[in-house]
């Protein structure tokens, strides 16, 4: 008897140790974006064209990256790890851009001194290949200053797009970014819309104005309450009842896609009333923020 009664008095001692240990493992798990991150920092930061030419945008992705690394140690979501880790890199290549570009505006520079003096003391057909080269310079300088502010542009609009999911409380999974609206949308056994639906409607509708790219999937989710194929029309009516009301506000039907999924994928038990009401609910799903693919520069080409 004293045995037993000492094994279970450590028993719970025992899992909190279990769970602590597998807690400590996970968080030392590395990150793939962490690591791409930091290994494009650590290129770009050691070219001595970066550190002269674009200190300030390197400085940006040192501490952006110095906020990836901190979600890391903090045991943050993967996913913000890896949206921080992204953003980092992005800087770093910018830093790699940017250098490139100023270096070259340089060159075009001394180019116009080196053709000066061509005009003074070389023959015409030497001057007009001095001009071609500095103008070969300058169409190369325009064109990684567009790459430079196209991909700055790109990524403020996906920290734009990221802040207003983040508004409406979205969550990032592995599908895209998902909203989940509860049972509040509908009463019970009811495919219309409530009045006071129509609120959370109108944020999802205006978002989906703001970034015309996006598109949406509606899910439609009951309890085990009744049998499969009801569950399965009423589900349906219901995403097709939010897939019409943002129509109605101007959405254009090709970029919504609607389904019923009736009771397959509950996110709670049901057997309980409170498990029941967490599976009656629409999920909204928004494609992933792409990532800008961009062609990538050499930094050596420049000093070729």
């Amino acid at each position: 008897m004293n045995n037993k009664h000492v094994l279970l008095k450590s028993t719970p001692l025992l899992i909190a140790g279990f769970a602590l240990l597998a807690t400590g493992c996970a968080s030392k798990r590395p990150n793939a974006d962490l690591q791409s991150a930091q290994a494009t920092y650590e290129r770009v930061s050691q070219h001595p064209t970066v550190n002269q030419y674009s200190t300030e945008d390197l400085n940006v992705a040192k501490q952006r990256l110095s906020h990836a690394e901190k979600a890391k140690r903090d045991k943050k979501d993967k996913h913000i790890v890896s949206q921080r880790a992204y953003i980092a890199e992005q800087y770093a290549l910018i830093a790699e851009q940017r250098s490139i570009l100023l270096k070259h505006q340089a060159s075009i520079e001394n180019g116009k001194l080196e053709r000066t003096r061509a005009q003074m003391d070389l023959r015409a057909t030497e001057a007009d290949r001095a001009r071609s080269a500095a103008e070969a310079l300058a169409a190369k300088a325009e064109e990684l200053q567009q790459q430079v502010e196209a991909r700055e542009a790109r990524l403020k609009l996906q920290l734009a797009e990221l802040e207003e999911l983040k508004a409406l409380q979205a969550r990032n999974t592995d599908r895209g970014m998902v909203l989940t609206l509860g049972d509040v949308l509908f009463d019970t056994d009811e495919a219309t819309l409530r009045a006071g639906a129509y609120q959370n409607i109108s944020r999802v509708a205006g978002f989906l104005s703001n970034y015309p790219e996006r598109t949406l999937i509606i899910e439609g989710h009951t309890d085990n309450t009744g049998d499969d194929h009801y569950n399965y029309d009423l589900s349906m009516e219901r995403a097709n009842a939010v897939r019409i009301a943002l129509a109605n506000q101007g959405i254009d039907l090709s970029r919504i896609t609607a389904k019923g999924l009736g009771e397959t994928s509950p996110v709670a038990s049901n057997d309980s009333s409170a498990g029941r009401q967490r599976n009656r609910r629409v999920d909204l799903i928004f494609d992933h923020v792409e990532q800008p693919q961009f062609k990538e520069t050499i930094i050596g080409e420049i000093d070729e």
